[in-house]
């Protein structure tokens, strides 16, 4: 792998303060170098970026991509992303921890190479809303030679869902839960079951493993972390009684009512994923604003931004974030939204989300400020290997 020297850039560090005309050397898939007036290797092979922008890979924390098709039946279970029937085939239960989205995942889906192009290297893609607990996402790069190469964390966390799409889904069957209250009980049932299997299994550890269980057995130990699918105010309060019943962690994703629970999410200090909030498409999401965002920065709330891919495109992450930031977010806070911030929410945060020394060599070479709606992706880097160029990989029409 060869080493690479990116000279007379304005870095977009994220981690520290913007360097104007500074310089990033990239090594070994690894960053070994930022920062002004560096010594640079003989071996180094030079891009002079006079006039660009140089910002860490952006990371997406909440998104379907190669694990679900949007308009087929054939992936989680017969439901779409948006927790909508899809297809007349039988449904399932409404509990299913132990699905893996690893074993779904299709690194070659069309979206995984759009997700590239716009610069997003690196997203938790996961299974579907339409159950209580519907299975297990992962963390995975947007460029690799194969699956093996390209997945980074997995499991990465246990989903859940609350409101309208698990209730809509199984009431529509005449299937329980059709009720919030039945979403409730389905919830803690799960839990209690979880806890009395853990227990026997401290006791005796002959007890046959319970596969089902063993990712809720990883909530209960702090191994994992629930991301819980929950719009409305009381849906959010759902899952933090849970949480605070049983013990497990806990994010907030879509989170469109997130801005009427600050307190309760602060003293928690429980992160929000939110968006996408460019369509208003269920009765739960009318109160969903860009404007949230900014009111959670100010709260001392953890959160960053999604898109919920594909049900808006991944591509359009860097815009709904500019959208946040023209709302109230600040430049610092948008920034991290889509980068540092998401990756700590992941857990990944140690190798991703910012240009500093040690971390994998995913950059992002712009033609103007990330957050301008005008500015382009021109290059992009993951483990130092060039993934995408505007030149070599869009075809002429998509240039006119």
């Amino acid at each position: 792998m060869f080493m690479l020297a990116i000279t007379n850039a304005t870095l977009v560090t994220i981690s520290g303060p913007i360097i104007k005309k500074g310089t990033i050397i990239l090594d070994g898939g690894k960053i070994v170098a930022v920062g002004k007036d560096l010594t640079i290797p003989s071996e180094a092979e030079v891009i002079d970026a006079e006039g660009k922008y140089v910002m860490p890979g952006l990371v997406e924390a909440h998104c379907h991509i190669g694990v679900m098709d949007f308009d087929r039946n054939d992936d989680d279970n017969q439901f779409d992303a948006d927790g909508a029937p899809n297809g007349s085939a039988g449904f399932g239960p409404a509990v299913t921890p132990e699905l893996m989205s690893y074993y779904s995942f299709n690194p070659r889906h069309v979206q995984v190479k759009q997700s590239l192009a716009a610069g997003v290297t690196t997203m938790l893609t996961r299974p579907g809303s339409g159950k209580i607990i519907s299975g297990m996402g992962m963390v995975v790069k947007t460029y690799g030679k194969n699956r093996k190469e390209m997945v980074l964390l997995n499991p990465a966390e246990v989903k859940m869902a609350l409101g309208e799409n698990p209730k809509h889904n199984f009431g529509s069957r005449n299937q329980s839960p059709s009720t919030r209250m039945g979403s409730g009980a389905l919830l803690r049932d799960a839990f209690i079951k979880a806890k009395a299997y853990m227990a026997k299994r401290e006791k005796d550890p002959e007890t046959p493993l319970n596969f089902q269980m063993e990712p809720l057995v990883k909530l209960l130990k702090g191994e994992l972390v629930a991301h819980v699918h929950a719009h409305r105010a009381d849906d959010i309060m759902m899952a933090l009684r849970a949480s605070d019943e049983f013990g497990f962690k806990l994010t907030i994703e879509h989170a469109s009512e997130a801005h009427l629970l600050l307190d309760e999410l602060k003293k928690r200090n429980v992160p929000c994923i939110l968006g996408p909030s460019m369509a208003r498409t269920k009765v739960e999401t009318a109160r969903k604003d860009f404007a949230s965002a900014g009111i959670l920065e100010r709260a001392g709330i953890k959160v960053c931004i999604t898109t919920d891919a594909g049900v808006v495109p991944q591509e359009y992450l860097r815009t709904c974030v500019c959208l946040c930031h023209r709302a109230g977010m600040s430049e610092a806070g948008a920034l991290r939204a889509m980068t540092l911030t998401s990756a700590e929410i992941i857990g990944v945060a140690d190798r991703l989300g910012s240009l500093d020394v040690g971390k994998d060599a995913d950059v992002l070479v712009l033609n103007g400020h990330p957050l301008e709606l005008m500015s382009q992706v021109e290059q992009v880097y993951v483990n130092g290997r060039l993934a995408f160029d505007i030149d070599r990989d869009k075809e002429a029409w998509e240039m006119a």
